[in-house]
């Protein structure tokens, strides 16, 4: 699997995958239609603030995470219902911590410890360092507030210090010994 940055060629799929989710995340209608009659997501894949997992196999988004820089938190989160429990959630998840501050409180909005289906989400986000949570309400429906405590990690800065053009071919020569 492959995890990158999300495009606006990768947008229907999000909305795809957003009418899947739609029951879990207890949504009254059908979110992908909404997020895309709302052209939702440009923003976020305009910032780089949208990743997404793809399969290498068939070259399918499997997952999608959404975060912001400004808020310091994760936004929207979610995979595939045939592609939970094998890594792909841990990995968005990773990635997207790495474009966060992490010298300030990272938080996210999921679900309360009452709702078994997201039991899973809730995991992996304590995995990750999140704890205890503040209730919250979201879109009119009970949520908790997660929060992942400031500390001294070093984060993977912004996409723009990674990119191809920012490296220059003098940093990536081969070694003596690979070039004998």
């Amino acid at each position: 699997m492959l995890i990158r940055w999300a495009t606006e060629k990768d947008l229907p799929a999000w909305y795809a995958l957003a009418t899947e989710v739609s029951e879990i995340f207890q949504h009254p209608a059908d979110m992908g239609a909404e997020l895309s009659s709302n052209a939702s997501g440009s923003g976020a894949v305009s910032r780089h603030e949208m990743l997404t997992a793809v399969d290498y196999m068939s070259g399918k988004n499997i997952g999608f995470i959404c975060f912001s820089r400004n808020n310091n938190s994760i936004t929207w989160f979610a995979v595939s219902e045939l592609h939970r429990g094998k890594g792909a959630g841990d990995r968005l998840l990773k990635t997207a911590l790495r474009q966060l501050d992490t010298n300030k409180d990272i938080t996210v909005t999921t679900f309360t410890d009452d709702y078994t289906q997201g039991a899973a989400a809730r995991a992996l986000y304590r995995k990750h360092g999140f704890t205890e949570e503040t209730p919250a309400v979201h879109l009119g429906l009970p949520r908790s507030e997660m929060k992942r405590p400031a500390s001294t990690d070093k984060r993977g800065g912004p996409p723009e210090s990674r990119s191809k053009a920012a490296f220059s071919s003098s940093q990536f020569r081969p070694s003596r010994k690979a070039r004998s």
